[in-house]
Protein backbone atom coordinates (compact mmCIF):
# COMPACT_ATOMS: atom_id res chain seq x y z
CA UNK A 1 0.00 0.00 0.00
CA UNK A 2 1.20 3.69 -0.79
CA UNK A 3 -0.67 6.66 0.72
CA UNK A 4 0.69 10.19 0.33
CA UNK A 5 -1.39 13.48 1.62
CA UNK A 6 -0.91 16.45 -0.27
CA UNK A 7 -1.95 20.07 1.74
CA UNK A 8 -0.40 22.79 -0.89
CA UNK A 9 -2.39 22.54 -4.91
CA UNK A 10 -2.84 24.61 -7.73
CA UNK A 11 -5.30 23.95 -10.76
CA UNK A 12 -4.97 24.21 -14.51
CA UNK A 13 -7.52 24.19 -16.63
CA UNK A 14 -7.31 24.74 -20.50
CA UNK A 15 -8.27 23.53 -23.94
CA UNK A 16 -6.41 21.66 -26.30
CA UNK A 17 -5.92 22.85 -29.89
CA UNK A 18 -7.69 20.72 -32.80
CA UNK A 19 -5.82 18.01 -34.48
CA UNK A 20 -3.10 17.99 -31.67
CA UNK A 21 -2.28 14.39 -29.70
CA UNK A 22 -4.38 14.22 -26.72
CA UNK A 23 -1.88 12.79 -24.56
CA UNK A 24 1.14 14.37 -25.99
CA UNK A 25 -0.18 17.66 -25.49
CA UNK A 26 -1.15 17.34 -21.91
CA UNK A 27 2.63 15.51 -21.54
CA UNK A 28 3.49 19.18 -22.82
CA UNK A 29 1.23 21.26 -20.98
CA UNK A 30 2.91 19.57 -17.46
CA UNK A 31 6.48 20.34 -18.69
CA UNK A 32 5.81 24.02 -18.98
CA UNK A 33 3.89 24.58 -15.97
CA UNK A 34 6.11 22.52 -13.85
CA UNK A 35 3.79 19.57 -13.20
CA UNK A 36 4.96 16.52 -11.53
CA UNK A 37 2.02 15.15 -9.58
CA UNK A 38 -1.77 15.80 -10.84
CA UNK A 39 -5.21 14.58 -11.38
CA UNK A 40 -6.81 15.14 -14.73
CA UNK A 41 -10.54 15.05 -16.25
CA UNK A 42 -11.70 16.27 -19.67
CA UNK A 43 -14.15 15.98 -21.96
CA UNK A 44 -14.90 16.60 -25.57
CA UNK A 45 -14.59 14.60 -28.89
CA UNK A 46 -11.95 12.83 -30.89
CA UNK A 47 -11.60 11.75 -34.73
CA UNK A 48 -8.94 9.24 -34.12
CA UNK A 49 -8.65 6.79 -30.89
CA UNK A 50 -6.59 4.26 -30.22
CA UNK A 51 -7.16 2.22 -26.86
CA UNK A 52 -5.87 -0.83 -25.25
CA UNK A 53 -6.38 -3.52 -22.60
CA UNK A 54 -4.34 -5.17 -19.92
CA UNK A 55 -4.32 -8.88 -20.11
CA UNK A 56 -3.97 -9.58 -16.27
CA UNK A 57 -2.93 -13.77 -16.43
CA UNK A 58 -0.22 -12.79 -18.69
CA UNK A 59 0.58 -9.75 -17.39
CA UNK A 60 0.75 -8.05 -20.38
CA UNK A 61 -0.86 -5.33 -22.66
CA UNK A 62 -3.19 -6.73 -25.67
CA UNK A 63 -2.23 -5.17 -28.91
CA UNK A 64 -3.93 -1.84 -29.43
CA UNK A 65 -7.01 -1.31 -31.68
CA UNK A 66 -7.51 1.97 -33.49
CA UNK A 67 -10.68 3.57 -34.46
CA UNK A 68 -10.97 6.56 -36.48
CA UNK A 69 -14.32 8.39 -37.18
CA UNK A 70 -16.74 10.87 -35.38
CA UNK A 71 -16.29 9.86 -31.16
CA UNK A 72 -17.64 12.41 -28.19
CA UNK A 73 -15.63 11.65 -25.35
CA UNK A 74 -17.60 10.52 -22.14
CA UNK A 75 -15.42 10.09 -20.04
CA UNK A 76 -11.66 10.94 -19.18
CA UNK A 77 -9.56 10.35 -16.41
CA UNK A 78 -6.27 9.79 -15.52
CA UNK A 79 -3.52 11.28 -13.95
CA UNK A 80 0.27 12.50 -13.67
CA UNK A 81 3.19 11.19 -11.97
CA UNK A 82 6.86 10.84 -12.72
CA UNK A 83 8.00 7.68 -14.62
CA UNK A 84 12.10 7.98 -15.79
CA UNK A 85 12.65 11.07 -14.36
CA UNK A 86 10.02 12.36 -16.72
CA UNK A 87 5.98 13.42 -16.28
CA UNK A 88 4.25 10.69 -17.82
CA UNK A 89 0.44 11.23 -18.07
CA UNK A 90 -1.61 7.94 -17.72
CA UNK A 91 -5.37 8.25 -18.83
CA UNK A 92 -8.14 5.55 -19.49
CA UNK A 93 -11.10 6.73 -21.49
CA UNK A 94 -14.90 5.99 -22.68
CA UNK A 95 -15.93 7.01 -26.07
CA UNK A 96 -19.71 6.80 -28.01
CA UNK A 97 -19.90 6.38 -31.63
CA UNK A 98 -23.05 5.98 -33.73
CA UNK A 99 -23.55 2.77 -35.62
CA UNK A 100 -26.34 2.01 -37.86
CA UNK A 101 -27.38 -0.21 -34.87
CA UNK A 102 -27.80 2.58 -32.05
CA UNK A 103 -24.66 4.40 -29.92
CA UNK A 104 -21.87 2.13 -29.67
CA UNK A 105 -19.40 2.82 -26.38
CA UNK A 106 -15.68 1.73 -26.52
CA UNK A 107 -13.47 1.94 -23.89
CA UNK A 108 -9.86 1.06 -22.73
CA UNK A 109 -6.58 2.30 -21.83
CA UNK A 110 -5.43 5.40 -23.89
CA UNK A 111 -2.73 5.48 -25.75
CA UNK A 112 -3.40 8.01 -28.14
CA UNK A 113 -6.39 10.40 -29.21
CA UNK A 114 -6.53 12.76 -31.76
CA UNK A 115 -8.34 15.90 -30.55
CA UNK A 116 -11.11 17.51 -32.61
CA UNK A 117 -12.42 19.56 -29.35
CA UNK A 118 -10.92 18.55 -25.74
CA UNK A 119 -11.09 21.14 -22.92
CA UNK A 120 -9.14 19.73 -19.65
CA UNK A 121 -8.65 20.12 -16.02
CA UNK A 122 -5.61 19.25 -13.93
CA UNK A 123 -5.91 19.49 -9.84
CA UNK A 124 -1.54 19.64 -9.26
CA UNK A 125 -0.54 18.80 -6.19
CA UNK A 126 2.75 20.87 -5.80
CA UNK A 127 4.36 19.55 -2.25
CA UNK A 128 4.98 15.59 -3.59
CA UNK A 129 6.25 13.93 -6.32
CA UNK A 130 4.97 9.99 -7.13
CA UNK A 131 7.65 7.85 -8.94
CA UNK A 132 6.43 5.13 -11.57
CA UNK A 133 8.66 1.65 -11.55
CA UNK A 134 7.87 -1.79 -12.70
CA UNK A 135 5.66 -3.94 -10.34
CA UNK A 136 6.69 -7.39 -9.99
CA UNK A 137 3.69 -9.11 -8.75
CA UNK A 138 1.22 -7.40 -11.64
CA UNK A 139 3.53 -6.38 -14.38
CA UNK A 140 2.56 -2.92 -14.56
CA UNK A 141 3.98 0.41 -14.22
CA UNK A 142 2.80 1.61 -10.95
CA UNK A 143 3.62 3.90 -8.00
CA UNK A 144 6.26 3.00 -6.10
CA UNK A 145 7.80 6.16 -3.93
CA UNK A 146 6.03 9.33 -2.73
CA UNK A 147 8.14 12.16 -2.25
CA UNK A 148 7.34 15.12 -0.26
CA UNK A 149 8.49 18.64 -1.65
CA UNK A 150 8.19 20.70 1.22
CA UNK A 151 7.76 24.47 0.78
CA UNK A 152 8.93 24.78 -3.09
CA UNK A 153 7.44 26.82 -5.16
CA UNK A 154 5.75 25.78 -8.19
CA UNK A 155 6.52 28.79 -10.20
CA UNK A 156 4.65 27.90 -12.71
CA UNK A 157 3.22 30.87 -15.14
CA UNK A 158 -0.97 31.03 -15.78
CA UNK A 159 -2.05 28.66 -18.57
CA UNK A 160 -4.38 31.39 -19.73
CA UNK A 161 -1.19 33.76 -20.79
CA UNK A 162 1.67 31.09 -21.15
CA UNK A 163 4.08 34.13 -22.72
CA UNK A 164 3.99 35.20 -18.94
CA UNK A 165 6.92 32.23 -18.01
CA UNK A 166 8.51 32.07 -15.12
CA UNK A 167 12.00 32.73 -15.65
CA UNK A 168 14.88 31.24 -13.33
CA UNK A 169 15.86 33.79 -10.47
CA UNK A 170 18.63 36.46 -11.76
CA UNK A 171 21.51 37.30 -9.93
CA UNK A 172 19.91 40.69 -9.01
CA UNK A 173 17.38 38.50 -7.46
CA UNK A 174 19.57 36.54 -5.59
CA UNK A 175 19.56 36.56 -1.47
CA UNK A 176 23.11 38.28 -0.93
CA UNK A 177 25.27 35.81 0.96
CA UNK A 178 25.18 35.70 4.56
CA UNK A 179 28.44 36.88 6.04
CA UNK A 180 29.85 35.15 10.08
CA UNK A 181 29.55 37.79 12.14
CA UNK A 182 31.72 38.09 15.20
CA UNK A 183 30.71 39.44 18.36
CA UNK A 184 32.99 42.38 19.53
CA UNK A 185 36.00 41.52 22.43
CA UNK A 186 35.76 43.17 25.34
CA UNK A 187 38.34 46.49 25.67
CA UNK A 188 40.12 44.99 28.31
CA UNK A 189 40.81 41.59 27.09
CA UNK A 190 44.35 42.55 25.58
CA UNK A 191 45.82 39.28 26.04
CA UNK A 192 42.86 37.43 24.20
CA UNK A 193 43.94 39.94 21.11
CA UNK A 194 47.59 38.90 21.17
CA UNK A 195 47.04 35.64 21.51
CA UNK A 196 44.14 35.12 18.44
CA UNK A 197 47.45 37.98 16.51
CA UNK A 198 49.85 35.52 17.57
CA UNK A 199 48.04 32.27 15.56
CA UNK A 200 48.89 31.37 11.88
CA UNK A 201 46.54 33.18 9.14
CA UNK A 202 43.57 30.58 8.49
CA UNK A 203 40.83 31.57 6.11
CA UNK A 204 37.51 32.08 7.09
CA UNK A 205 34.88 29.83 7.38
CA UNK A 206 32.89 29.56 4.10
CA UNK A 207 29.38 28.66 3.80
CA UNK A 208 29.99 25.67 1.73
CA UNK A 209 31.80 24.63 5.13
CA UNK A 210 28.86 24.93 7.04
CA UNK A 211 26.14 23.27 4.44
CA UNK A 212 24.66 20.10 5.09
CA UNK A 213 26.22 16.53 4.02
CA UNK A 214 24.64 13.18 3.55
CA UNK A 215 23.68 11.79 7.11
CA UNK A 216 23.87 15.21 9.14
CA UNK A 217 20.39 15.13 11.04
CA UNK A 218 17.70 17.87 10.53
CA UNK A 219 14.77 19.02 12.95
CA UNK A 220 11.92 20.57 10.72
CA UNK A 221 9.00 21.85 12.44
CA UNK A 222 6.46 20.07 10.22
CA UNK A 223 7.82 16.71 9.97
CA UNK A 224 10.54 16.12 13.13
CA UNK A 225 14.17 14.92 12.88
CA UNK A 226 14.92 13.40 9.80
CA UNK A 227 18.57 12.20 7.51
CA UNK A 228 19.98 13.90 4.71
CA UNK A 229 20.05 11.48 1.88
CA UNK A 230 21.46 13.45 -0.71
CA UNK A 231 22.15 17.07 -1.55
CA UNK A 232 20.95 17.56 -5.22
CA UNK A 233 22.13 20.74 -7.69
CA UNK A 234 23.99 23.76 -6.65
CA UNK A 235 22.85 23.10 -2.75
CA UNK A 236 19.21 24.01 -4.00
CA UNK A 237 17.30 20.80 -2.85
CA UNK A 238 18.19 18.45 0.27
CA UNK A 239 16.50 15.17 -0.03
CA UNK A 240 15.93 13.91 3.98
CA UNK A 241 14.49 10.26 5.25
CA UNK A 242 11.99 10.69 7.92
CA UNK A 243 11.75 8.18 10.61
CA UNK A 244 8.91 6.41 9.04
CA UNK A 245 10.98 5.74 6.09
CA UNK A 246 9.54 8.36 3.80
CA UNK A 247 11.55 10.48 1.47
CA UNK A 248 10.73 13.79 1.25
CA UNK A 249 12.68 17.09 -0.91
CA UNK A 250 13.60 20.22 0.94
CA UNK A 251 13.41 23.22 -1.41
CA UNK A 252 16.64 25.55 -0.22
CA UNK A 253 14.99 28.47 -2.11
CA UNK A 254 12.62 29.12 1.23
CA UNK A 255 14.17 26.96 3.80
CA UNK A 256 17.80 27.94 6.00
CA UNK A 257 19.06 25.03 7.03
CA UNK A 258 21.19 26.46 10.54
CA UNK A 259 23.56 24.46 12.44
CA UNK A 260 22.56 23.88 16.22
CA UNK A 261 24.96 21.48 17.35
CA UNK A 262 26.39 17.92 17.48
CA UNK A 263 25.47 14.56 18.02
CA UNK A 264 28.28 12.47 17.60
CA UNK A 265 30.05 12.98 14.78
CA UNK A 266 27.14 13.80 13.28
CA UNK A 267 25.86 17.67 12.91
CA UNK A 268 22.19 18.67 13.93
CA UNK A 269 20.65 21.62 11.29
CA UNK A 270 17.27 23.33 11.86
CA UNK A 271 15.08 23.84 9.00
CA UNK A 272 13.93 27.67 9.08
CA UNK A 273 12.40 29.94 6.50
CA UNK A 274 14.67 31.90 4.71
CA UNK A 275 15.06 35.51 5.32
Amino acid sequence: MLVAESTRSRRLIGRLDKGTDLLTAIGEVCRAHNVKTAFLLGLGAVDQVSICEFDQRARVYKPERKFEGVFEILNLTGNVSTRDDRAFVHANVTVSRERDNGIEVLGGHLLSGRVFAFEFFLDVADDLILKRTMDAPTGLSLWSESIAVAGEKSGAPSFEAPARSVSSTSASDAPAPRTPVTPPLATSDWQEVARASSKSDEPPPTEEEIHARPGDIIEHAKFGRCIVERVEGDYEFVSARLRNQRLIRLSLDVLTLTPIGMEGELRIFRALPAA
